[in-house]
């Protein structure tokens, strides 16, 4: 998603209210490679860092959650 390489999941922590330890629902997954992913989860400020990338995670996972849920 933000790089082109070959993905893993991430879930996006702040897209819905969760349990301390607890992940968001699949619906709220999008695809990041490894190192990406990695860079993310170190730079700690999810929403920031997101919009570093120039990107709206939460409507990637909306538009593609809806053609996969159909």
């Amino acid at each position: 998603m933000v790089c082109g390489y070959d993905a893993e999941a991430h879930h996006i922590m702040f897209a819905e209210p969760n349990a301390m330890g607890m992940k968001v629902g699949d619906n709220w997954c999008v695809p990041l490679c490894h190192s990406c992913h990695m860079k993310l989860h170190h730079y700690g400020d999810e929403r920031t860092w997101w919009d570093l990338k120039g990107i709206d995670p939460i409507e990637w996972a909306k538009h593609n959650w809806e053609k996969f849920d159909d």
